[in-house]
């Protein structure tokens, strides 16, 4: 199954489809026929077809190069800027952190485009809205990456106190990590 997650194109029925994982998969190489080799688009479309999904090769490079590709872009970038924030900040960023922060730069970035004017009360409203979820949800990872930092040095000194593993167990608890 991929561990690249991304949004369902509506109109797309290979995002659609229970196969998608599968497809990408094979798309990207990560899966190969069983001598080895990759798979081609033809053969992908015919795998497809053997299990109920009936698309075509210009839906399936339609798929590849609108959905997969930029989706593939995006975690790099994500993965570049993780990297680039620990360097520069010496502390070790989680990925959902750096996802967060890069919606929450986007969600700004559109916010400061908007022609506010042109925009009745609902959609200034809604796009209010948008922002402050952004931000919400910014918040709450900092929150947990916090406590999962303070979690880890209380284990690591109750350890080398010689604490037993049922206290550990009550302090994760505590903190809500079990």
């Amino acid at each position: 199954m991929s561990s690249l997650f991304y949004p369902r194109e509506a109109r797309c029925k290979i995002c659609n489809s229970p196969l998608r994982d599968e497809i990408d998969e094979m798309l990207l190489g990560n899966h190969c026929k069983e001598d080895g080799s990759r798979w081609r688009m033809e053969e992908i479309v015919d795998w497809g077809r053997q299990r109920g999904l009936h698309t075509s090769m210009a839906a399936l490079s339609r798929h590849k190069n609108n959905h997969l590709n930029p989706a593939i872009q995006a975690a790099l970038e994500t993965e570049r800027m993780v990297e680039a924030i620990s360097q520069a900040t010496g502390r070790k960023l989680s990925v959902a952190r750096a996802y967060a922060n890069a919606v929450l730069a986007k969600t700004l970035r559109v916010l400061d485009d908007l022609d506010w004017q042109s925009l009745d009360d609902n959609q200034r409203l809604r796009a209010i809205d948008r922002g402050l979820r952004a931000g919400e949800v910014l918040s709450r990872l900092e929150r947990a990456d916090v406590r999962l930092e303070v979690a880890a040095k209380v284990e690591q000194t109750l350890s080398e106190a010689g604490a037993g593993a049922e206290i550990i167990r009550r302090v994760r608890e505590i903190y809500g990590l079990e």
